[in-house]
């Protein structure tokens, strides 16, 4: 049976494809499944993430030219069941080299038609924008998966990545399935919560229903070059993690279904957790512990993705607004004590000028 390929793709950078690619990836291999992660970004975060250094001679590279076979280039990870087809800083000149192929477009449908990969399922870590990496991701998977942050700007990237899925499937793989929208980095405050419930009212059960919290311990792990759910087994990012994998699993059974195709049961949710933990042990030793500057560094890098340029005291300000519009009653309260006190204020100044003058 050949493997489930799942792109994880938004045109939007910034929004966790990476960690929801590599956390899904150990979670599923946690649950027993076997699984191939195909760094697709330049950057390599991924290949990093798994324990793989991008500087290696071969990578996904050399797949697409030709130089070199699937057996040569994928590598097996520090995690039992997962490999990985890594990214190397040559992939950075991908496009040149890809654009003077015939139908390079489908160069990884057909790099993957010819391949015995021997694994349930294929993870493709797409890198933002719509160039010819993304496309080739696309076109040879059977499902995308859209990570999203409520945030105005990351809105406006899934109104962007959608209509390109469409295009995707209409023109290149019209067997292709939005397997799901998953909202990351969830900050719950008033105007994340109003466009969450704006995209879920659009797309309905499309969304899921797991959604992965901000979690500090989330940009401790990518410091770490972990996935959270080996990082830290036990923190809200790794439990979310957890659970929309268990969700990822459960649709991927009743999407086989429909075709006749019976897929092994989800197992238990504990057991999956006590093989992250008994993982995390065996990384204890060689865990690089990052500083605290590298994560001050890597949270500001985040709010700076989620929230542009703002300062903190602008933030703040957005905040109180937030909470005022949230809690009209207590505004109301607010403004008739301001006109309390402003009354008060008028009438002792009143009388101390006329105790003034009279004197």
């Amino acid at each position: 049976m050949k493997p489930y390929v799942v792109a994880v793709f938004n045109q939007k950078g910034g929004i966790s494809k990476t960690t929801t690619s590599t956390n899904l990836a150990v979670c599923l291999a946690a649950a027993g499944r076997s699984v191939i992660v195909i760094d697709l970004d330049s950057q390599g975060d991924s290949t990093k993430s798994l324990g793989i250094d991008p500087a290696i001679k071969k990578g996904i590279y050399d797949l697409f030219i030709g130089g070199a076979e699937i057996a040569d280039v994928l590598i097996p990870t520090q995690f039992n069941n997962v490999r990985i087809l890594p990214s190397t800083y040559s992939l950075a000149g991908i496009e040149i080299k890809l654009s003077e192929l015939k139908d390079s477009q489908r160069t990884l449908v057909n790099i993957l038609a010819h391949s015995d990969l021997d694994s349930d399922f294929v993870i493709i870590d797409c890198p933002p924008a719509l160039g010819i990496l993304p496309i080739n991701a696309l076109a040879a998977s059977n499902a995308v998966i859209i990570p999203v942050t409520a945030t105005p700007y990351a809105n406006d990237g899934l109104l962007r990545t959608l209509p390109s899925i469409k295009y995707i499937q209409e023109s290149l793989n019209k067997g292709l399935l939005l397997q799901g929208v998953l909202f990351t980095i969830n900050d719950r405050n008033k105007t994340n919560r109003k466009i969450n419930e704006l995209i879920r009212s659009r797309l309905g059960g499309t969304v899921y229903r797991s959604e992965i919290p901000r979690d500090t311990m989330v940009i401790e792990a990518a410091s770490a070059r972990l996935p959270v759910c080996i990082y830290a087994p036990k923190s809200p990012g790794a439990l979310a993690h957890l659970d929309f994998t268990l969700e990822f699993m459960d649709r991927h059974r009743d999407i086989a279904r429909r075709i006749n195709v019976e897929i092994e049961a989800t197992p238990n949710r504990d057991s999956i957790i006590q093989v992250l933990h008994q993982w995390r042990d065996t990384q204890s030793t060689t865990v690089d512990k990052p500083t605290d500057a590298r994560v001050r560094e890597g949270g500001a890098k985040l709010d700076r993705l989620l929230y542009g340029d703002h300062t903190p005291l602008e933030r703040a300000h957005m905040a109180l607004v937030h909470f005022f519009i949230e809690h009209r009653a207590w505004l109301l309260a607010l403004i008739v004590l301001l006109f309390v006190t402003t009354g008060l204020l008028l009438t002792v100044g009143f009388s101390s000028l006329r105790s003034f003058f009279n004197f």
